[in-house]
């Protein structure tokens, strides 16, 4: 195995990677999460009579956090530091000098095929919620002795 950037000169510390993600970054997508979470609470938790707009603006802001989060569970991956084996040098006669273990960085998945699925119906039932609160807006305007025009 030919590793790039290796040489005997350096120490161990210098093959390994901090623990970092590939893709999308699991803080930010734990964020979105929250996000999503808050604005669909407040959304099923408002009332459409008393508040419907913004029971509709947490029902789109909800939706479009479940969009990104459908997005991102695709490219949820993380790189962390994995044994390769050993890098040995050689010396007259092919008398082995010096043998130091190398690490490599390797890709782990953290996504399921099963959260994928989740997180799409997730976006599908947000937007029936966002048709249903689109529906709930429009009864209201039907209410009489609602002004209309006037927010």
């Amino acid at each position: 195995m030919i590793l790039p950037n290796a040489s005997l000169g350096f120490s161990n510390v210098s093959f390994v990677f901090t623990s970092q993600n590939a893709y999308t970054s699991m803080e930010l997508y734990y964020a979105v999460l929250a996000l999503f979470s808050i604005f669909m609470v407040c959304s099923l938790a408002l009332d459409g009579q008393t508040k419907p707009f913004e029971k509709l603006f947490a029902a789109i802001m909800a939706f479009l956090f479940s969009f990104s989060n459908a997005l991102a569970s695709f490219s949820l991956a993380i790189i962390t530091p994995v044994d390769a084996g050993f890098i040995q040098q050689t010396g007259v006669g092919n008398i082995v000098l010096t043998q130091q273990a190398a690490i490599v960085p390797a890709i782990v998945m953290q996504n399921t095929m099963t959260w994928q699925v989740v997180s799409w119906i997730l976006l599908i039932l947000c937007f029936v919620n966002v048709i249903n609160c689109i529906l709930v807006l429009m009864d209201y305007s039907r209410i009489p002795g609602v002004k209309k025009g006037v927010l």
